[in-house]
């Protein structure tokens, strides 16, 4: 099948609304790496308290997913997106001003409850035809990527040579940069708000929650980003004991660009090869072997640089391949709902990740890298159970003048077992059903075809 071609509209719509989620990820991701050093210096800071301004965020962020939704239903998206920028804006300038670790953590809050991700999501829907929609969320994901890399490297950098109130500060400056995009250069959408595919459904809740390779995903980015907020309670601290901060950023740098530049040729291989469940479970292997690293090695300069290192590696790699699985197992119908469960998780572990580490942290260094390792083995373990994504078949079969009524066919095949997902291509006039091979054959879709075809009214 050819590829559609974005249009000039949809090139705009992209980088526009990619930028500006880059843009907020960056202003979240840039004080990870200095924080914690930052932080503790402030009146009342504790280990738990450093892991919730750390990891606070990710509480707001995943409380305020739907209710933002909802809001931009009635208001329109680009006015609910400003709000949500002004609210970031705001987090960002009390966390700069904050002069107590509690003050930090209200800012860090604040910065979550902007928590515009699925309305800007939902805006690139309205405004990208479903041909060329995968790409699009795939250009969101880019730049994400590259937020948190720029991130990691910048935020030491800046941070040492003047202070990570300064961070705070840049952070709510491109958020009012982001609100100037929003309103010149994004395109508007026509006519009203339209609800899409691309939003979180309550309706679609149930069916999203039960099935279990978007669950495993569900937990797998879950864990993934509770051990990153987790690891960064108490490395930074750690290697100032070897390095001072302002030059952190010579470990950044190379650890960061060495999961970056294996990020991109993993998941090639992982496509090509059809090996997405075996590079997703080396991955999560990865992360295993690098809080052993840690637990054996975090008193040692070269066992920290090691253990994150091969942490980094293996979450460069995961960072793709979960969303790019995910989306295997979603029906069209539960793109938003399945996305927003995906998101909602990730930010749910960020603030897990930072408060239960900053309580493990506070009994020992071991116990934090020793309990990061118990559960990553945990993880291992479920994800071993994944349905292999190369299991999934797509069978067509164009329908023309046959029937009448295309949708009973479309939903009484969607309820076979083993279909994952199944739609009417008005264009095309062709049946589209996804399956598992495991379960299902094209004989036997090709058999229950047959069957609600001749009892189908024709025109």
């Amino acid at each position: 099948m050819e590829k559609e071609d974005l249009t000039p509209l949809e090139k705009k719509t992209l980088g526009s609304l990619s930028l500006i989620f880059s843009i907020r990820m960056f202003g979240l991701f840039i004080v990870l790496p200095v924080i914690s050093l930052y932080a503790r210096k402030m009146p009342g800071a504790d280990p738990f308290w450093l892991g919730l301004a750390l990891g606070g965020y990710g509480l707001t962020q995943a409380l305020f997913q739907v209710p933002f939704g909802m809001l931009s239903d009635k208001f329109g998206r680009k006015p609910v997106i400003a709000m949500g920028l002004v609210i970031f804006a705001l987090g960002s300038v009390v966390a700069a001003e904050a002069q107590s670790v509690e003050g930090l953590f209200l800012g860090r809050l604040l910065q979550g409850a902007g928590a515009v991700a699925s309305v800007i999501i939902a805006l690139m829907a309205d405004l990208t035809r479903e041909e060329v929609r995968t790409r699009a969320m795939a250009g969101i994901g880019m730049s994400i990527g590259l937020a948190f890399a720029l991130g990691m490297i910048i935020g030491p950098i800046v941070g040492s040579r003047w202070d990570v109130s300064v961070l705070f500060w840049a952070t709510a400056f491109l958020a009012v940069l982001s609100i100037l995009i929003l309103f010149f250069v994004v395109p508007n959408p026509h006519g009203a708000v339209q609800k899409n595919e691309m939003e979180l459904s309550l309706d679609q809740l149930g069916y999203v929650l039960k099935e279990p390779s978007l669950l495993r995903m569900d937990l797998s980015v879950f864990v993934t980003h509770a051990s990153l907020t987790a690891v960064f309670v108490s490395f930074p601290i750690l290697l100032s004991s070897y390095i001072p901060q302002k030059s952190m950023w010579h470990v950044y740098l190379p650890v960061i660009l060495s999961g970056l530049v294996l990020m991109v040729p993993g998941m090639i291989y992982a496509e090509k090869k059809k090996k997405l469940k075996q590079m997703f479970l080396f991955s999560i292997l990865l992360i295993v072997f690098s809080f052993l690293v840690f637990l054996l090695g975090y008193k040692t300069e070269i066992g920290l640089v090691a253990g994150l290192t091969i942490f980094f590696i293996g979450f460069n790699l995961l960072e793709p391949l979960m969303p790019s699985i995910m989306t295997r197992f979603v029906r069209t119908k539960t793109r938003g709902t399945s996305s927003g469960v995906f998101n909602m998780s990730q930010f749910l572990g960020a603030f897990v990740g930072g408060s239960a580490g900053g309580y493990l942290v506070s009994i020992s260094d071991k116990v934090l890298f020793g309990g990061l390792l118990i559960l990553s083995v945990v993880w291992f373990l479920v994800s071993m159970a994944l349905t292999d994504p190369n299991h999934l078949q797509i069978f067509e079969r164009e329908l023309g003048t046959d029937v009448s009524d295309p949708s009973p066919i479309c939903r009484q095949v969607g309820a076979m077992t083993g279909v994952i997902d199944c739609r009417y291509l008005e264009k095309t006039k062709t049946l589209w059903v996804k399956y598992l091979k495991t379960d299902l054959s094209s004989e036997d879709l090709d058999r229950k075809l047959e069957s609600l075809i001749a009892n189908s009214p024709a025109h």
